[in-house]
């Protein structure tokens, strides 16, 4: 098991408050590992963990992978 993430306040701004909302979604989707994501998301755990962290917006494609790998429904996001 990796390292607990950082806790991100959904209210300190947009990149926090997407942040927030992918963690739910991959919560909703059972709590895969980033490892099992990147193989269905084509980017690396690390770049999908770096968009679920807060600190920058990550881009389009990788929020598309994200929602991909949770198996949730890309045009929504």
């Amino acid at each position: 098991m990796g390292r607990p993430e950082r806790p991100v306040d959904p209210q300190a701004g947009p990149v926090q408050r997407l942040a927030h909302q992918l963690r739910e979604l991959r919560k909703e989707a059972g709590s895969p590992s980033y490892r099992a994501m990147a193989k269905t998301a084509g980017f690396s755990a690390t770049t999908l963990s770096q968009a679920a962290a807060g600190e920058r917006l990550p881009s389009l494609a990788v929020v598309r992978g994200y929602v991909c790998a949770c198996g949730a429904d890309v045009g929504e996001w």
